[in-house]
C-alpha cells in the first residue's frame, strides 16, 4: 500500500512537471490573442476565405510553437513520461477541450467579425452575447483546469472571460470601442506569465549531459 501511495505521488509530481515550463501559457496567450484579430484582419480588406484562412494558419502556428517548446526545450530536460490509465483519459478529456477552445475561437472571431461589417448587430440575442461568451469559458476552461489539476488555468480562464464583456461595457458606457486591445491586454498578462515560467523552468533544468562512460 505505501509502495502504491509513493508510485502515485510521484506520478502526480510528474504530472505538475507538465505545466512547469510555462508553454502551455504561452499557447494560451497566443490564442487568445488571436481571438482577438478580427479587427486587424478586417483591415487588410480580404476576402472572408481569405481572412479565415489566415486565422486558421496562425492557429496552427500557436499549436507549433507549443509542440516544439515541448519536443525541444521540455522534453530533454524532464524526459518523457507515460502516465496511468488515470491520467491518459484525462490528457484524452483534455485534448477534447483543447480543440473545443479552438473552436471557441473560430466561432468568437466569425461572430466579432460579423458584428464589426454590421450585418449581425440587429439580432437580440448580440445583447446577452458577453455574458454567454464569458459563461461558455468560465465553463470550458474550469473544467479543463479540474481535469489537468492546473491550478493556473482558473486565473487564465478569467483572463479569458473578460474581453467581450469589458469591451461591451466599454463601449455602451463610454461610447468607446476597445476591439483588438480588449483582448491583447489580457492576453499579454498571460504570454508574460508563461515568458517568465519558461524563463525558470530553463534556469531550474538543464540538458543533462550524457557521460562518456555510459556511451562506451
Amino acid at each position: 500500500m505505501s509502495q502504491e501511495l509513493d508510485l502515485k505521488q510521484i506520478e502526480a509530481k510528474a504530472w505538475r512537471s507538465v505545466f512547469q515550463d510555462g508553454l502551455w501559457d504561452i499557447y494560451l496567450g497566443l490564442l487568445l490573442l488571436l481571438m482577438g484579430g478580427g479587427d486587424l484582419l478586417d483591415r487588410l480588406n480580404l476576402p472572408d476565405s481569405g481572412r479565415i484562412a489566415i486565422y486558421i494558419g496562425l492557429q496552427i502556428l500557436a499549436m507549433l510553437v507549443l509542440w516544439t517548446g515541448k519536443r525541444f526545450i521540455t522534453l530533454p530536460r524532464m524526459g518523457r513520461v507515460k502516465f496511468g490509465p488515470e491520467r491518459k483519459a484525462r490528457q484524452h478529456k483534455v485534448v477534447l477541450i483543447l480543440f473545443g477552445s479552438v473552436i471557441l475561437g473560430m466561432v468568437m472571431w466569425l461572430i466579432a467579425s460579423a458584428v464589426s461589417n454590421g450585418w449581425a448587430a440587429g439580432l437580440p440575442w448580440m445583447a446577452l452575447f458577453p455574458a454567454i461568451y464569458a459563461l461558455n469559458v468560465l465553463a470550458v476552461f474550469g473544467l479543463a483546469a479540474y481535469l489537468f489539476q492546473f491550478e493556473r488555468l482558473y486565473l487564465i480562464a478569467v483572463l479569458f472571460a473578460l474581453p467581450v464583456p469589458v469591451d461591451a461595457l466599454v463601449r455602451a458606457w463610454l461610447g468607446i470601442r476597445l476591439g483588438f486591445w480588449a483582448f491583447a491586454v489580457p492576453a499579454l498578462i498571460i504570454l508574460a506569465m508563461g515568458v517568465i515560467l519558461l524563463m525558470r523552468f530553463l534556469r531550474d533544468y538543464s540538458v543533462p549531459v550524457e557521460d562518456d562512460n555510459e556511451r562506451g
